[in-house]
């Protein structure tokens, strides 16, 4: 089957998990994202802010002598190895929807290019002339855009930041949330019993470092400013690690404290509902407020046997049901169109 990728050139940890999972398991020859986002392919990406180019479609073409206040910069991340394919033109993506190429268009986090693009496919070829369309959602926010699921009528609309208060409605709404990007690993020794990464983003974090610090002392690691490598290999050292939200709910340290071999993640609970969710005591903990975030660490690191059995079958559970391949099968199966 052929994918048609929709996305913008911003920075976005769930549309390039979801592409790389789509690229595996289809085969990148088989998924053309458009506009070609340089960053999937190994590349710095230079183009016009879409928030400056109010008038630009969805070209990204940067003119001669364009500020450099207009200009926007995303460059690969780095855990996302260079994927394979080649650019398309908009004459050639229109005609290979003509011709029914593509069995699957996905709008990948929609925003000024991508949305600019379909809404252009459909002015051109009509709506019914496109092949089914996945809106994936993968902002922080936790409002539904009725305003597109009403103007591209997709098949599914996978929500990253999906509230569990959310009402029903005739609009097929499901849980999508982040994927752990990160390859197997083998195990390294715990030499960090707690550790807590990442900075004071959301107040809540704050609160958390220093009742961490205040209790445990020595045998706490926190606080930010790693590279991104030095940050994975102190969680693979961890016992246990904690994840709490950001300015959204899904944070992407919550998926890849479990991507390390007998690292536990310990959580904040949160309202939203994810897919094929961790269970507390069997694949990670959760808390709620300061005092069951100490007693859960404490219970974890007194009986180390438990410990490891949650970590390994958390750590498993991510392997299983929340890689960047697992989330394209997800998505597909969602729609109902096989690989």
């Amino acid at each position: 089957m052929k994918v048609l990728f929709l996305d913008h050139p911003e920075a976005d940890f769930l549309a390039a998990a979801l592409f790389m999972g789509l690229c595996e398991e289809l085969g990148a020859e088989n998924v053309v994202d458009f506009p070609f986002k340089l960053s999937y392919h190994g590349q710095v990406h230079r183009y016009m802010s879409p928030y400056r180019a109010a008038d630009r479609g969805y070209d990204t073409n940067i003119p001669e002598g364009c500020p450099p206040q207009d200009v926007g910069t995303t460059g690969p991340f780095d855990w996302m190895p260079a994927q394979g394919g080649r650019e398309w033109s908009r004459d050639e993506v229109i005609a290979a929807l003509q011709r029914r190429e593509f069995d699957l268009v996905i709008l990948a986090s929609p925003r000024k290019y991508n949305v600019t693009a379909l809404a252009d496919f459909i002015a051109t070829l009509g709506r019914d002339k496109l092949p089914p369309i996945a809106m994936v959602d993968g902002e922080d926010y936790t409002h539904i855009r009725y305003d597109l699921t009403d103007q591209f009528r997709p098949a599914v609309y996978l929500k990253r930041e999906l509230l569990a208060t959310e009402p029903r409605t005739a609009l097929r709404i499901e849980p999508f949330p982040l994927a752990s990007p990160i390859p197997p690993r083998e195990p390294v020794p715990k030499d960090i019993d707690i550790l807590f990464l990442g900075g004071a983003s959301w107040p809540g974090r704050q609160a958390v470092y220093d009742v961490l610090q205040k209790e445990f002392g020595n045998r706490f690691v926190g606080g930010g400013g790693r590279g991104y490598m030095d940050y994975l290999h102190a969680i693979a050292r961890a016992k246990v690690a904690i994840s709490v939200r950001g300015h959204g709910y899904d944070t992407l340290r919550y998926w890849e404290i479990p991507s390390m071999p007998g690292t536990l993640l310990l959580s904040d609970k949160l309202p939203i509902v994810r897919c094929y969710p961790f269970e507390h005591g069997v694949t990670a903990l959760f808390f709620d407020g300061t005092h069951a975030l100490l007693e859960a660490v404490r219970c974890a690191l007194e009986d180390e046997s438990w410990r490891q059995q949650m970590a390994q079958a958390g750590n498993a559970w991510l392997r299983e049901h929340h890689t960047g391949r697992a989330r394209a099968r997800q998505l597909l199966q969602s729609v109902g169109v096989r690989s």
